[in-house]
């Protein structure tokens, strides 16, 4: 029976069928005995924290205040002290305290879902991008790579069977999962929109993970402990940040916390004070206004709807960098659509009627920050294709194409080799348009991202010139060089006492608009942000006329170059 599975799964994806063969034959045990031990350990420290009623004349006391000594309380119990905000123990007829098991059941579907969320996240990402490290240093990636299977067999074949001992760890906890649930008077159908949120969450980040894995082989053994590192840092941000009604709320959609916090707000107000940290400010959460926090449907739909966005960019970027590692991730038109897919889902979310404008404008460039870097990285070129876009530009562009693709500027617009700027500062531009309800009400929100699209064009700037020089790992010279153009100067500025107030003109110039942009576009007279603005300028067009230099010598003949010396 077993065989005869196999068989149809090898005839249906044999990349699967290869995973599932090596990797069942030996920890399939592990992973169950692994399940039931989290299951039973989280099972037993909740047990342990139910209440006993010691006798009548040994209790011992909670809280110091002498009227209430003869009182013992804990979160379980069921007679609520407003004004203590605590639950105090009463007894029943046998003499034995009554315990509110709705609230203990619903802190097991709480801590098992969490625990869930980081085993399948965390442990699947590590997973899936060790795994590609190894094909890579074995040389069977390119034997992949040959095979008649497309890049989506092999992508879904990997995705489905490499975590395949997280999958069955977690398929041995659902049972719990879904008794706790409803025990916790939480129906059906909201729990298994939990679990719908969770499938979504689970694509997004299996398939960033593999294209992460993918692209970034330079870093060696070091990719899967910090993807999961990161991945780690990201659902504990997700689960425990409060929602300020600001941008930085899309990050609790892009994990199952947004689906588990509305299931645990239909109770714990009345029922869990204890949660509240889990739910607080949730119901004045919005997307354009809309009450989204108020339907499970919409909630959920909300969550699918950008887990989906995203993963499908994820696998557009896959296919193309699959067969060929040296192309671009994304080509320069997906790279438009890219973006006007994004942006309106970060404008969602900072379009609410509670704003901070403060928190708001970090957040949304901060997004915006992630966003863009992503881009640069996914559309840079490397050296060898700069080069021949330089040498052979006019023969490679086909015939049909060569009347409008004769001028340069329309060649950098749309050929996937040529420099990325012109494609990153027409992304930038189309932001800038998408954002404009945003900017309309608050000239300081229009400066600081003027700021943002200048110093996002000279990062790109710098990574491109250090891609096109001849050293070794220019990957890891561009990205510490931008990192340590994003974060040096406000780290040395602050080590030398040079607040946003004092010196305002260094602040705008050279410190990204993320660190306390309101501080120096506030502090800073009209004059000072042109003088800065001009200062970024000059240093963009340097830049771009050193690239430019370079583009040109490069394309000269070999012949003409030794001519010319």
């Amino acid at each position: 029976m077993r065989l005869n599975l196999l068989d149809q799964i090898g005839n249906w994806n044999s990349q699967l069928f290869r995973e599932l063969k090596g990797r069942l034959k030996m920890g399939k045990e592990i992973a169950g005995v692994f399940s039931l031990c989290l299951q039973l350990v989280l099972f037993f420290s909740l047990r342990a924290q139910i209440p006993v009623a010691p006798p009548a004349d040994k209790y011992t006391y909670s809280i110091p205040a002498s009227k209430y000594t003869s009182s013992i309380y804990n979160r379980f119990c069921t007679e609520l002290e407003r004004d203590l905000n605590l639950t105090k123990c009463i007894r029943d007829a046998t003499g034995n305290f009554t315990i509110n098991w709705q609230n203990w059941w619903l802190e097991m579907f709480v801590w098992l879902s969490i625990c869930s969320t980081i085993v399948l996240l965390v442990v699947g990402t590590y997973m899936l991008i060790s795994d590609l490290d190894q094909e890579e240093r074995r040389g069977t990636l390119n034997f992949i790579r040959l095979s008649p299977q497309s890049a989506t067999t092999i992508f879904i074949g990997k995705i489905l069977g490499v975590p395949i001992l997280v999958y069955l760890a977690v398929i041995l906890a659902v049972p719990l999962h879904i008794y706790s649930g409803l025990s916790a008077h939480i129906p059906l159908h909201h729990i298994l929109c939990f679990d719908i949120a969770m499938v979504g969450s689970c694509a997004l980040f299996y398939s960033s993970a593999m294209l992460f894995g993918l692209t970034t082989s330079w870093l060696g053994g070091f990719q899967p402990w910090l993807a999961s590192a990161v991945v780690l840092g990201f659902i504990t941000a997700a689960f425990n940040m409060q929602l300020n009604s600001n941008a930085g709320d899309l990050l609790t959609f892009l994990s199952p916390a947004a689906v588990l916090r509305y299931l645990v707000s239909q109770i714990t107000e009345a029922q869990n004070p204890d949660l509240n940290w889990l739910v607080k400010n949730f119901d004045r959460l919005q997307w354009f206004h809309l009450p989204i926090s108020q339907y499970l449907v919409s909630c959920t739909a909300l969550s699918i709807l950008i887990c989906g966005v995203v993963t499908y960019w994820m696998w557009q970027g896959w296919q193309r960098r699959f067969p060929n590692p040296t192309t671009t991730v994304f080509s320069k038109r997906q790279s438009y659509l890219l973006v006007m897919c994004c942006q309106p889902i970060i404008l969602g979310f900072a379009l609410q009627s509670n704003i901070t404008i403060n928190g708001n404008i970090i957040w949304l460039l901060l997004l915006n920050l992630l966003l863009f870097l992503g881009i640069i990285a996914a559309l840079t070129p490397e050296r060898q294709a700069l080069y021949d876009w330089a040498r052979y530009r006019k023969q490679i562009v086909r015939s049909n194409h060569k009347l409008w693709r004769r001028y340069p500027i329309l060649d950098s617009i749309w050929s996937e080799k040529s420099p990325a700027s012109v494609a990153l500062a027409i992304n930038l531009l189309s932001s800038t348009l998408i954002l404009t309800p945003l900017m309309l009400p608050n000239p300081q929100v229009f400066f600081c991202m003027i700021l943002f699209v200048n110093l996002i064009l000279i990062y790109a700037a710098v990574t491109q010139l250090f891609l096109f020089t001849k050293t070794r790992n220019q990957e890891i010279w561009a990205a510490c060089t931008v990192g340590g153009a994003l974060f040096l100067p406000p780290m040395i500025l602050s080590m030398l006492s040079l607040t946003a107030e004092k010196a305002p003109l260094i602040w705008l110039s050279s410190v990204f608009p993320v660190f306390d942009p309101w501080s120096a576009v506030g502090s800073a007279s009209t004059h000072t942000i042109f003088l800065s603005m001009l200062g970024q300028w000059t240093v963009l067009v340097l830049l771009n006329l050193r690239l430019t230099r370079q583009l040109r010598l490069a394309g000269e003949s070999a012949s003409k170059a030794l001519l010319k010396a």
